[in-house]
């Protein structure tokens, strides 16, 4: 076996061990860290007046080993969250944890199989993400059947969960889902257009239920439906991107789910330095909680801080539903630096009511400034502030009156993000 060192011979030697018939291992070792100070003065929900704004800091450490070769790729990622000050300076108590350990093993030409706990994210990533912007971010235990031809994709995933090893039934509720399947299809139509769908059953044990069946298997089934289409070329200043998804079968209180989700946006390179984007996202609501339908839209495992506002005011969906009309404009100002601003304009898709009084849609705005600026090849520093011009409107729907005095709502943040690259090497079999 020989370990070849030095970066420039890389492509060169998977090269010539192709032609030769050689194997080729690629072993890389890198890590994370990521600390975050964050200022809160009305995230999420108006602040009371009575209160002060809170200030605090957190860490995201992660770990990674990586194998490839052209039959077997392997994953491991340890990863550590925390807040600061959250462990004592003296602590023992463990804190690391595994965010992704798989394997995945070629099957057939175009064909893997992928086991163990893996990151899931597909297309908008509005159902299945990384969400990244999160300091423990999201992945899954489950089986992944990827098969990946020309410009076809298709994704066959299977998990099924237990808190433990059993001899007989238990009820589960350490995740939202006991059981989850789904199969996602993408394929390009023409040049710089893709279409994708993607169906997701989830089986989830109702709570309410569990005094009463604890010892037998009980689920009531969630289906999500949808897809995007996507058009993006590099020859082309415009791009868009379509989303649409709806869901059936029954929740986990067992009523029967009818809601969807709409989203469309357009983007325009107006030159080398200027971008801009419009969009608008709907969410159905509910305008009838006593009639035992769900119509109002049941977020899965998507991305939350990429949607509908940095200040995360709708993470949690309205259930009269949301309307999100957005434009944000992005400067590329160098290689290192680009700039960001964004104006979001809330409303629900039902009427809000104040005990039995309408009150209308309205739901006040949002303004969002990020900065992005690049250090070096392993370093990035990012900050950003946000305002929500909250209305009587948004004060109810946050559970407070509307005429709760509130302070001013702002949030601000600063994130490091130090990513090295600890070892890259590539040895070769004859």
């Amino acid at each position: 076996m020989k370990v070849l060192g030095k970066k420039c011979f890389w492509v060169t030697m998977v090269a010539t061990a192709c032609a030769c018939g050689m194997s080729a291992q690629t072993v890389t070792i890198d890590g994370e860290f990521r600390p975050r100070a964050e200022y809160r003065d009305g995230f999420g929900a108006p602040l009371s007046d009575s209160n002060d704004p809170g200030i605090f800091a957190f860490q995201r450490t992660r770990l990674g080993a990586t194998f490839n070769s052209a039959v077997l790729k392997t994953q491991l990622t340890i990863q550590d969250t925390r807040s600061f000050g959250k462990t004592s300076v003296n602590s023992e108590t463990a804190t690391l944890g595994v965010f992704e350990a798989w394997a995945e093993l070629l099957l057939m030409p175009g064909g893997t199989l992928k086991v163990g706990r893996q990151v899931l994210a597909y297309d908008d990533n509005r159902l299945f993400s990384a969400s990244n912007w999160s300091n423990t971010g999201n992945s899954h235990d489950l089986a992944l059947f990827k098969y990946n031809v020309n410009d076809f994709q298709g994704h066959l995933g299977f998990a099924y969960n237990n808190s433990s090893a059993i001899s007989s039934e238990t009820v589960y509720s350490a995740s939202k889902y006991r059981y989850m399947g789904f199969l996602w299809l993408s394929k390009g139509l023409a040049k710089g257009l893709t279409l994708s769908a993607i169906a997701v059953d989830e089986g989830i044990q109702p709570t309410t239920d569990a005094t009463t069946y604890g010892k037998k298997i009980n689920m009531n089934h969630g289906y999500t439906f949808g897809g995007n289409l996507k058009y993006s070329s590099d020859a082309c200043p415009f791009s868009a991107l379509g989303t649409a998804y709806f869901q059936a079968g029954k929740s986990q209180i067992g009523e029967d789910m009818s809601g969807s989700m709409a989203a469309v946006k357009l983007n325009y390179k107006i030159s080398p330095v200027f971008s801009a984007s419009v969009g608008t996202d709907y969410l159905s609501g509910d305008d009838n909680k006593t009639d035992g339908k769900q119509t109002n839209f049941k977020k899965l495992y998507g991305t939350n801080h990429s949607f509908n506002g940095s200040m995360e005011y709708w993470v949690t969906p309205l259930t009269e539903g949301l309307l999100d009309y957005y434009g944000s404009v992005n400067a590329k100002v160098n290689k290192k630096l680009s700039l960001e601003g964004a104006f979001h304009l809330f409303n629900s898709s039902k009427d809000l009511k104040d005990g039995e009084n309408n009150i209308g849609k309205s739901l006040g705005s949002e303004l969002d400034l990020s900065l992005n600026y690049k250090l070096n090849e392993w370093t990035t520093v990012q900050a950003g502030w946000s305002t929500y011009f909250a209305d009587d409107n948004t004060r109810i729907a946050k559970g407070m009156t509307a005429d709760s005095k509130t302070r001013f709502p702002q949030w601000g943040f600063v994130m490091l993000t130090v990513s090295p690259s600890y070892l890259k090497s590539i040895f070769t079999d004859k």
